[in-house]
């Protein structure tokens, strides 16, 4: 009878110490899930805000109609976008960004300084450049909103601000995004953290980026499929490596 507390004891502790050693484990299995997370988030951000953005009378509406609609719904659609949607989207494009950087850099056996700060540097123009496409989008409800400014000057300066914007995003920002796409998949690739099959499709969305010289809006649609895949892929084999390593 003396004996079954001290073996009840000993069972306890054995099942304290599993428990224990468990969760640095589950705690290593999910770390930087986070962080990566974030290209999901930017996927979906970054989606809505542009359809947002683009769902409007354009620059070929006229004076009344233009006006009307800033005042109406649809500027308040564009406020939404422009103001919450855009900027919370770039943030966690930047969280991507270093996310996955810092896990090509852990399963790198050579690294490349050269890729890595052209990716740096690409990602980082991106973000600056879809901001200001944003907000050139955003300026004419902004004024009409906030500011105290006549609606005949208002139309005019809005269809410059646009055309800015389009010709910001489509031409020079989608050069930038396929800049990143590229140097991203090349170093992905080396460290054997992409399959070769991604890679291929990634090198044909970097080529439509870079060389098309349409204003076909479903183009923006490459730059949040790929990082929404490539973060499904990062957390994928990351998941499977530390079951293993466990």
């Amino acid at each position: 009878m003396d004996g079954a507390p001290s073996t009840a004891g000993a069972a306890g502790g054995d099942r304290d110490d599993a428990a224990l050693a468990g969760a640095p484990a589950r705690r290593r299995l999910f770390q930087g899930s986070g962080a990566a997370l974030a290209g999901f988030l930017f996927a979906i951000l970054f989606t809505w805000g542009f359809v947002l953005l683009d769902h409007g009378p354009g620059r070929t509406a006229d004076d009344a109609a233009l006006v009307a609609y800033y005042q109406g719904s649809g500027g308040t659609s564009l406020i939404v976008a422009g103001f919450y949607l855009v900027p919370f989207a770039g943030l966690a494009f930047l969280w991507f960004m270093a996310a996955s950087r810092h896990r090509i850099t852990q399963l790198a056996l050579r690294e490349d300084a050269l890729l890595a700060t052209v990716q740096l540097a690409s990602g980082i123009v991106f973000v600056a450049m879809f901001f200001v496409a944003a907000a050139a989008a955003v300026s004419g409800v902004a004024a009409i909103r906030v500011g105290d400014v006549d609606s005949a000057d208002l139309a005019s300066a809005t269809r410059t601000m646009l055309t800015y914007g389009d010709a910001l995003l489509m031409v020079f920002g989608f050069r930038m995004a396929g800049v990143f796409i590229l140097t991203s998949t090349t170093r992905a690739l080396r460290a054997q953290l992409f399959p070769r099959w991604f890679a291929v499709l990634s090198y044909a969305g970097v080529a439509v980026l870079l060389f098309s010289l349409s204003y076909v809006r479903w183009i923006v649609l490459i730059i949040p499929v790929w990082v929404f895949a490539a973060t499904a892929i990062i957390l994928f084999r990351r998941i499977v490596g530390q079951r293993a390593e466990a």
